[in-house]
């Protein structure tokens, strides 16, 4: 296996421990984008200080002391392998660490007029086509049917990305859903030039991009981690300004955004946004303007109804961010103006009363974080209009020594609060009505094994949707790891979230019961040659409510990962799960083509399988291809509404190719 292929594989991994527990989002490249990101541009450290270094992942507090306490001592690090000279960074870590740090040189903007920054340039075009065997409802429908799919059932997706010495940055993206016509009315297209770290220039962005700063209470576009066992990455580390390359079609910046270095620790960033997103538009009666009801975020125009609903409502966002480096802390302030061409309406359900509406919103927040030795504190207070609303969130990340790690993470988000785009750690994902306490560690208690462990505690203080009283819950997880160098691992979890929502079986305002969620999971990977390994899996699921039902969820696989050539990589998979409904669902990470990541759910009886290869035809030209099948037991349809499948089974193709220049 290749040293690129490895860093793949490394960085892979990382991403499968944060996202496996993060429900409801349907493309994941923005995640990844976040982790290759650091791959593309690793953090240099003979120039970081304590707030660069704490975005690599699996950096304590005292690991960040001990690596600066070093540099400032001896001088710059002639290469990444001299952290073998460090307490507590053993080679094992290092190369964990090895894909996210460099010991590189500085440029300027006027390294462009130069012809050797462009010798230094990478460039990769990527194909991806995406075909399902089994048709749904929508593609059968006549044309003059407003639900009938108007295009074929095939995904296409066609990216161009261009780095040069990771200072330019230009990406050019399009994609086109199964369903869609091929055409500029159905079809994504996105575009960017981003320039990095040129001298003052911290960051320019033309075209779509994206925008997060402090803990994303105040602003923040980008999608985030969420819990997860990596139970000490509570801090967001956010990047201010950053190309945009994924293909979520709303939650992205389109304009022009600025980073420049007013003083050796000062940075202040400007960003502007127009452009037009979804919505469910309708006729205001009484003002005899347009209105809107909701966003939509699917991202499909694949019928006339999905057609008439995208980019219905124009939105401007004016923003500025000023940072403030001192010794051991750092202070954000940051200003937003959103305005919409478009009313928003809310809703007349009493779980709306709070909602937004209007054509403006203003966010203002302050944002800090504080290193001590071994201890990093952080936070975030943000208000709307007139400093109503306000909202807060606070954490510290604490080293008692080599072993044992704490994070501490408290949380009130104002139920009338309203963000145009937050990512701020939370258990819902709108950053409002949530007051919560967040506590975990981190544990080694002996050579080669580790316990993660959090308990969250949160409360809504205001109704939500099919939860008609104030209502709160509490998650909890224990995760023992054991690996004995690269050979040989496994991790035994166990997670328990209780919710109150309403009683089942009522439909009016009624007490509230808890609905309890239990997950065991054994994991245990083997790594048989440099050329087989092998990954199994079970684990089990149940969902109890307190007055009602309890089922059970049940999954089990098997993974074999083989590489007979230098040339050749293949992954295959072979799984049964068995959930008795949507409630006791199991969920499953899969690997996919370069860029795209899954972690689909399954419930019903049954077994699915995936053959996922990757071969280098030439050296710049990879070709993937993945055959996966799901077949049911007990079902004789799949999915619902349109895209209903009258199958018990569903196959799927993709084919990628990528050609690097």
């Amino acid at each position: 296996m290749t040293t690129n292929a490895q860093t793949e594989d490394d960085h892979r991994e990382g991403l499968e421990k944060y996202i496996e527990n993060t429900e409801g989002i349907a493309d994941y490249t923005d995640l990844y984008d976040q982790i290759d990101v650091l791959v593309k541009q690793p953090i240099n450290i003979n120039k970081a200080d304590a707030a660069a270094l704490t975005r690599l992942p699996f950096m304590s507090p005292e690991k960040i002391n001990t690596l600066l306490a070093h540099r400032q001592r001896y001088g710059a690090f002639q290469s990444v392998y001299e952290l073998q000279q460090l307490e507590d960074f053993g080679l094992d870590y290092i190369k964990m660490l090895r894909p996210f740090i460099s010991v590189e040189e500085v440029f300027t903007l006027k390294s462009i007029s130069n012809p050797l920054f462009w010798k230094g340039g990478k460039h990769e075009v990527i194909s991806l086509s995406t075909y399902k065997f089994e048709q749904a409802e929508g593609y059968a429908l006549p044309d003059t049917n407003p639900n009938a799919y108007l295009g074929n059932a095939v995904r296409e997706v066609l990216r161009y990305r261009g780095e040069i010495n990771s200072r330019l940055q230009i990406n050019f993206t399009t994609e086109k859903d199964a369903g869609e016509q091929l055409n500029a009315k159905a079809i994504f297209l996105s575009a960017n030039l981003f320039f990095k770290n040129m001298g003052k220039i911290k960051a320019l962005a033309i075209g779509d991009y994206q925008a997060a700063f402090g803990q994303g209470l105040t602003f923040g576009s980008c999608m985030a981690f969420g819990k997860s066992p990596f139970v000490l990455n509570v801090m967001r580390v956010q990047d201010g300004l950053k190309s945009y390359r994924s293909l979520n079609e709303n939650e992205f910046l389109r304009g022009l955004g600025i980073t420049y270095q007013l003083a050796r620790k000062t940075e202040l960033t400007f960003f502007y946004s127009g452009k037009k997103i979804d919505g469910t538009a309708k006729q205001d009666s009484l003002a005899l303007n347009d209105v809107f009801t909701s966003l939509i975020s699917t991202g499909y125009h694949r019928n006339a109804n999905e057609l008439n609903s995208k980019s219905v409502v124009g939105r401007r966002i004016f923003g500025a961010h000023l940072t403030q480096q001192f010794k051991n802390l750092t202070i954000g302030l940051t200003g937003v103006q959103t305005f919409l061409k478009s009313a928003l309406i809310k809703g007349d359900k009493p779980y709306q009363l709070y909602n937004f509406e209007g054509t403006s919103i203003t966010n203002l927040g302050i944002d800090y974080k504080w290193y001590y030795k071994n201890l990093a504190a952080f936070g975030e207070i943000s208000s709307n209009q007139n400093f109503k609303n306000t909202s807060f969130v606070n954490g510290l990340i604490l080293s008692l020594g080599k072993q044992l790690d704490l994070s501490l993470l408290q949380r009130h988000y104002d139920k009338s609060y309203h963000g145009t785009m937050t990512n701020a750690i939370g258990e819902g994902s709108d950053n409002k009505n949530e007051n919560g306490l967040y506590a975990g560690f981190s544990l080694a208690p002996m050579k080669g094994y580790k316990l993660n462990t959090y308990a969250d505690l949160y409360r809504f203080n205001w109704l939500r949707y099919q939860v008609d009283a104030p209502s709160g819950g509490k998650d909890f997880l224990l995760e023992l790891q054991y690996a004995k160098r690269k050979s040989y691992s496994w991790y035994l979890r166990y997670r328990k979230e209780v919710k109150q929502i309403n009683e089942e079986g009522v439909q009016h305002l009624n007490r509230m019961e808890n609905n309890t969620r239990q997950q065991v999971r054994f994991h245990i990977e083997t790594i048989i040659s440099p050329a087989l390994s092998l990954r199994n899996r079970v684990e089990w699921v149940q969902y109890q409510l307190q007055y009602g039902k309890t089922t059970h969820g049940f999954l089990m696989l098997q993974d074999v990962v083989m590489a007979p050539t230098r040339h050749l990589k293949i992954i295959g998979r072979i799984m049964y799960f068995d959930a008795q409904d949507y409630d006791a669902r199991v969920y499953a990470y899969e690997n996919d083509m370069l860029y795209s990541y899954s972690v689909p759910s399954f419930q019903n009886r049954g077994t699915r399988f995936y053959i996922l290869t990757k071969y280098k035809l030439k050296r710049n030209i990879d070709i993937w291809t993945r055959f996966s099948r799901t077949a049911y037991e007990n079902q004789t349809t799949i999915g619902s509404g349109y895209d209903t499948i009258n199958s018990s089974r569903v196959s799927e193709l993709k084919v990628q190719i990528k050609w690097t220049i």
